[in-house]
């Protein structure tokens, strides 16, 4: 069961990813492609929330837009680079990143495929990255955070290390991104 603070954020989430044109587009674009699972994630959502709660005009526009998917049958990566074709083609202004998460435990080193799309966020590194938003054929928003909001929303950045490889992905994301330059109200936990 869903916690009252988790819906509280989950709202504001919407409320947020409603009022960004560049953001709603992108949903747009993702749902035209046709798959079953599928969110938007990572930094289009992270960013959004954090340039709000530092109070910050002007948005932080990720480097690429993850879009991670769920396809357990589809998992040669010629279908990925098929999906990203087709986003490019419908929205060259971004650099899309689509990755089938019926896969990505051969990149986390866990010895199984993942059962769905909230099951391969829930091992990413930082819980804070592992938020997505996806756009229903009827245009309701909803939210995907398999490892809750409250860090999000709280400013703490701090490591999920439940696959074999975490802390090393983790350390080496934090140390890159260079996130309190652009957010200094940011609390980052090194493990």
């Amino acid at each position: 069961m869903r916690s009252i603070s988790h819906e509280k954020h989950c709202a504001e989430i919407v409320q947020l990813v409603r009022a960004d044109p560049w953001l709603m587009g992108l949903l747009e674009t993702a749902r035209s492609i046709g798959l079953a699972q599928w969110c938007i994630a990572a930094g289009a959502v992270r960013n959004l929330v954090w340039d709000h709660l530092h109070g910050h005009d002007t948005r932080t526009y990720p480097s690429d837009v993850d879009l991670p998917f769920y396809d357990g049958v589809k998992t040669d990566c010629s279908y990925e680079a098929e999906i990203q074709r087709r986003l490019s083609a419908a929205r060259s202004d971004v650099r899309w990143e689509a990755v089938n998460q019926a896969t990505v435990h051969l990149y986390t080193r866990d010895p199984r495929p993942y059962a769905s799309i909230e099951e391969a966020m829930s091992r990413w590194a930082d819980p804070v990255t592992a938020v997505g938003v996806y756009l229903t054929d009827t245009d309701q928003l909803t939210v995907i955070a398999p490892c809750g909001l409250d860090d999000l929303f709280s400013l703490i950045v701090r490591p999920n290390l439940v696959a074999p490889d975490a802390a090393r992905v983790y350390r080496e994301r934090v140390l890159s991104k260079g996130w309190l330059s652009r957010w200094p109200k940011l609390k980052i936990i090194l493990p």
